[in-house]
């Protein structure tokens, strides 16, 4: 085994503001992952986008039309949370002019360096990475021709492959809606492959998880089986107990009074500021407080006093200040995962191909949540025995070293 870390791109800067950047990923070996870093700055009075955000999807794609791997943004940026079992490596960041950067894996195995779950270059004609994106440009957004993508990759091309090659893990967006009030809403499933793990990702804006989507069911042959069911906070506390996931969240924020952050945590359990502030003559008395909470938006209380005499007089604070925000939710904030692959034994991920039907049942209880369902299915190592999935053996889960239930 001998894997190597190279760049596709070195902390390239986009000049047009909507596009989609295309890199071309070499002709053979053994590619275990991409390090995707993008980057952009803030506007002239504040950052209030998100760098998800205006990331609008990224794909590995084979042959012009073979999608490999395929999220958008925001499922990237949740996907990467439960595979790291903590937020990715970021700098969120709202105030003026500063640089917002984020990290979010592209894997093609179980974590980087896996030597039995990679993808083989060399069994297509071409491979290449997309990097959709739009930040908005904006005093409240972004600065113009600031968006840069850093795309590190880890390969093997001496050859012989990084061990015995078991196929790939193969990441996509299976269905994407905006719930309803009531009913379910029914996805059917391909029956291709194995599933290791299924990710569902519901954010309705100022509003606690688990109410617009309640159970995730997965249901096989007609209702005969059913593999898994919960409620939504069975599964997002699942995420915690089962997969050690760390819920908090970290940022700098900059508001004014009345203002708010959106801290994608789903809930606020737990919330602490910290504001920098320089005291003044002119500020004898500055306070930055919580003003509401409303599902995992902050709405913050930020107040001066024109004269320190006046302690009982406060008025609007009358400038931005750096307030550092730590954040705590119930497992990954918007997002559920139902790991198949647990205890490490791929004997637990789903048997797809025995099932004649297989759907994914979403019982919805409130209109307006902005869903995604996402799955990651294990492709064989032929491409002509895609068909067959990947059989039973001693292979290890999506997430190294993830404790049983």
């Amino acid at each position: 085994m001998s894997w190597s870390r190279r760049t596709l791109l070195d902390q390239e800067t986009q000049a047009v503001d909507a596009a989609t950047r295309r890199i071309q990923l070499p002709a053979r070996g053994a590619l275990s992952g991409i390090e995707l870093r993008c980057a952009c700055t803030n506007g002239a009075t504040r950052g209030a986008e998100r760098i998800f955000e205006a990331i609008d999807r990224v794909e590995v794609v084979a042959d012009g039309s073979d999608v490999l791997f395929s999220l958008e943004g925001i499922e990237l940026y949740r996907w990467a949370h439960f595979m790291l079992r903590k937020e990715p490596p970021h700098v969120w960041t709202e105030v003026a002019a500063a640089v917002q950067q984020l990290t979010l894996p592209v894997l093609f195995g179980r974590y980087i360096g896996d030597p039995e779950f990679w993808l083989d270059l060399s069994q297509y004609r071409s491979v290449e990475l997309r990097v959709q994106y739009s930040p908005t440009i904006a005093a409240t957004g972004f600065v113009t021709a600031t968006f840069q993508i850093h795309a590190p990759y880890w390969i093997d091309d001496s050859g012989a492959g990084p061990g015995s090659r078991r196929g790939f893990l193969r990441t996509t967006q299976v269905k994407a809606f905006t719930s309803l009030a009531a009913g379910e809403d029914i996805t059917e499933l391909s029956r291709l492959y194995r599933y290791y793990d299924m990710m569902v990702y519901a954010r309705h804006a100022a509003q606690n998880d688990g109410i617009d989507i309640t159970i995730a069911e997965l249901r096989g042959d007609d209702k005969r089986i059913i593999p898994v069911t919960g409620r939504w906070d069975d599964w997002q506390a699942l995420a915690e107990s089962g997969l050690g996931i760390d819920g908090s969240h970290e940022a700098v924020c900059s508001p004014l009074d009345t203002e708010t952050s959106d801290l994608y945590t789903g809930r606020i359990l737990s919330l602490v500021l910290t504001p920098t502030i320089v005291q003044s003559d002119a500020n004898g008395v500055i306070t930055y407080t919580i003003g509401a909470i409303a599902g995992d938006r902050l709405t913050h209380s930020c107040s001066d006093t024109a004269d320190a005499a006046a302690s009982t007089h406060f008025t609007a604070a009358a400038a931005r200040r750096a307030t550092h925000v730590k954040a705590a939710g119930l497992g990954v904030g918007n997002a559920i995962l139902i790991p198949f692959a647990m205890r490490d034994d791929p004997g637990f991920a789903l048997d797809a191909p025995s099932f004649s039907r297989l759907q994914l049942a979403l019982t919805q209880g409130g209109a307006g949540s902005i869903v995604r369902c996402i799955a990651a299915a294990a492709v064989a190592a032929s491409r002509q025995e895609r068909g067959a999935g990947v059989g039973n053996g001693p292979e290890a889960s999506l997430f190294q070293g993830r404790q049983p239930l």
